[in-house]
């Protein structure tokens, strides 16, 4: 065995075996999926299987591709292009954008700044007027989406519906922003991010230099994350393989969440019909969670080719639902039991509280503030740092010093009515515009709650604000992670909490159909794979304006369908009981169905996995299986479902005949025989 294969286990060394050809490696959570991708391009090169200066790494984000050539650095394979799909697309363009027709021998792209000042100065040509930042960023983030999809301006609508976007901005309103910017960017001479995908594609598909300069250059290729990628890397990605065949794609279906950015999963879940005769690597064998936590993550997406999860770490404790009497009171629930956690020797860095939408944040990083806890936002800004709340808490200063004796909390709120903020009415769809609102409701709840109520005069409402702004402001060095589920992603922490539990929030209320509803499980999934050791989640009866909450339906799902049962623990405070009855499988903490599975004390997922006797037997059936099914051309768990293993390894049937007759086998003659064999022993 190569050295560069030494520190994997067997799922992951026979996918890092497997250098050449088409290659699709199904990694789920804490499954070490870099691990395996940065070790196989390392022993493909060590091997001499693949030629480091011809092999392209390629990812989404700057951060996964900076730690994918760290990595591969570390072992001695740092001749690898690790890049991300934009950074790819560049440097082609940048090499030959003397064939593009184009000013300059370079392309020059926009900062991120120069972007944001054209759109806005686009806007506001075309409305009369300064925009607001929610309109800029809604318009952007539309064109954002359509260009990503390969979808032309004067597509938009059509496609937009098809789509069931939610972004509340006019469809014409898109079209007309998006050609002015275009040509307004053309004026300048510059490209965006977007151009860089579209020029190198053009590029590669149109010249044949350039196709050849190249093909020749990354010949050999691994998509990270490949869930995520969009119909316009697909395309850039296309164009650099042309017919080659040494592609290797990882990723995780469970983990396909960004299909509102314009993500197509089905990329991945589609290769082995694209490529019929590619290899297909399962990960399943987790070195994150504990059982506990697992065999609540494995009963949601579970749509589509996945396997279980397996756990490797010892058992720990079970996940808990708590319910709270207000969203308030969850805040200050979720505070003291991190307080809980620390006094038990947890690290901060090692805590988080992960929702489904921004404005939950507010909440939260007030009642750690007030309980002494440091906290780090998963984009660095604190809620009070937020451009909207600074627009309407600036004027409020001024007209509180003004109004020195005035109610300040009508004070605040004929400042958030003069904004344009109406709480009865909150904007259409789901864009920028709506996040606005919504950060501005958070505001004035946040205020209701606090101590100075409804009755403060002006001046010691604002002193309890800039208080609180305070105390959760300045650069943290470490804290309790406050996070979206989506910015979650990649990350893990030893005790998590999923807050806001309930009806309209998980899932949200704008996922609609089928697609919108799966992509919510799936992020859910994601959301209790982030914890190691203690998952706890929250939901709370009352809302911040006090109209009543139904409690996910998810909850239910996760715990196995119990029947919670509801204690008074404290004023406040609700606990529900949800710890699955019956016998749970040893390897991944799930439900045992059936007389076989409660008698072996192992699920039929986890079978291969089972330590002792019991593994070894079933590891052996399964390579007989395997090789029986392939001579017969069908898939394994058609010759022999998961179920009849169990039944086999139950009953140990010690003749070929009686291994036939067994329900749900389909061995015959020395197949049946060779798997009598096996349980004779």
């Amino acid at each position: 065995m190569s050295k560069e294969l030494e520190d994997l286990d067997d799922e992951q060394r026979a996918a890092a075996e497997a250098v050449t050809g088409p290659v699709c490696i199904i990694a789920g959570a804490g499954t070490g999926k870099t691990l395996t991708v940065t070790h196989r391009l390392a022993h493909g090169i060590a091997t001499r299987q693949v030629d480091p200066h011809r092999a392209l790494a390629v990812t989404h984000s700057r951060k996964a591709a900076a730690e994918l050539g760290e990595r591969l650095g570390r072992l001695g394979a740092n001749a690898v292009d690790a890049r991300t799909f934009h950074s790819a697309g560049l440097r082609v363009a940048r090499e030959f954008w003397r064939l593009t027709g184009r000013p300059g021998s370079t392309p020059i792209v926009l900062s991120d700044k120069e972007e944001w000042r054209l759109w806005w100065d686009t806007l506001r040509a075309f409305g009369g007027h300064e925009p607001e930042v929610a309109e800029v960023r809604d318009v952007l983030d539309e064109v954002g989406w359509a260009r990503s999809r390969l979808v032309a301006p004067e597509d938009y609508p059509s496609a937009s519906l098809l789509a069931g976007r939610h972004s509340g901005v006019d469809a014409e309103k898109v079209i007309l922003c998006w050609n002015t910017f275009d040509e307004k960017k053309a004026g300048k001479g510059k490209a965006d991010f977007a151009d860089l995908l579209e020029v190198a594609a053009d590029l590669i598909e149109k010249e044949a230099v350039v196709a050849d300069a190249v093909r020749h250059r990354w010949a050999h290729v691994t998509v990270d994350e490949y869930q995520d990628t969009d119909p316009a890397q697909q395309r850039l990605l296309d164009a650099i393989l042309a017919g080659g065949r040494d592609i290797c794609v990882v990723g995780d279906p469970r983990q396909a969440i960004y299909g509102w950015k314009g993500a197509e999963p089905s990329y991945l879940t589609g290769f082995t019909v694209r490529y019929p005769d590619s290899k297909v690597f399962d990960l399943t064998r987790n070195y994150r969670s504990t059982p506990q936590i697992l065999g609540w993550a494995n009963r949601v997406a579970t749509a589509g080719r996945v396997k279980a999860l397996v756990a490797t770490r010892p058992r720990g404790s079970q996940p808990r639902v708590t319910q709270l009497d207000d969203d308030q009171v969850e805040a200050a629930w979720v505070a003291k039991e991190v307080r809980r956690a620390l006094r038990a020797g947890t690290p901060t860095s090692e805590i988080a509280v992960l929702y489904r939408f921004n404005a939950t944040q507010a909440r939260f990083e007030a009642a750690f503030a007030q309980a002494g806890i440091a906290t780090v936002i998963a984009d660095d800004s604190t809620f009070f740092e937020r451009e909207e709340v600074r627009a309407v808490l600036v004027p409020f200063g001024q007209a509180a010093r003004a109004q020195r004796d005035s109610n300040g909390l009508e004070l605040l709120k004929g400042v958030l009515a003069r904004s344009g903020f109406n709480r009865e009415h909150a904007p259409e769809g789901l864009g920028a515009a709506r996040a606005r609102w919504e950060s501005l409701e958070a505001l004035l709840e946040l205020v209701e709650a606090q101590r100075a109520g409804a009755s403060a005069d002006a001046v010691t409402l604002l002193a309890e604000i800039n208080g609180l702004a305070r105390r959760t402001h300045g650069p943290k060095v470490g804290g309790v992670s406050l996070s979206t589920l989506h910015k979650a992603k990649g990350l893990e922490w030893d005790v998590v909490f999923l807050v806001g539990m309930s009806e309209g929030t998980m899932p949200s209320v704008y996922a609609e159909t089928d697609a919108e509803l799966a992509e919510e499980e799936r992020l859910l999934h994601v959301g209790v794979t982030r914890a190691r050791a203690e998952l706890h989640l929250t939901w709370a009866t009352l809302n911040g304006r006090g109209w009543t909450n139904r409690p996910s339906a998810y909850l239910s799902l996760l715990s196995g369908a119990a029947a919670p049962k509801r204690q008074d623990n404290e004023k406040g405070l609700r606990v529900l009981a949800t710890s699955v009855s019956g016998p749970e499988c040893a390897q991944c903490a799930q439900p045992l169905k059936g007389i076989a599975a409660r008698r072996l004390g192992v699920c039929a997922h986890c079978l291969t996995f089972a330590p002792g006797a019991i593994g070894e037997r079933a590891r052996a059936l399964a390579r007989v299986i395997d090789e029986a099914a392939l001579e017969a051309g069908l898939d394994s768990n058609e010759l022999v479902s998961p179920t009849a293993i169990l039944r086999l390894l139950d009953q140990r049937p010690v003749s070929a005949e009686a291994v036939a007759a067994t329900t749900g086998v389909g061995l015959r003659g020395h197949w049946a025989d060779a798997a009598a064999e096996i349980l004779r022993v």
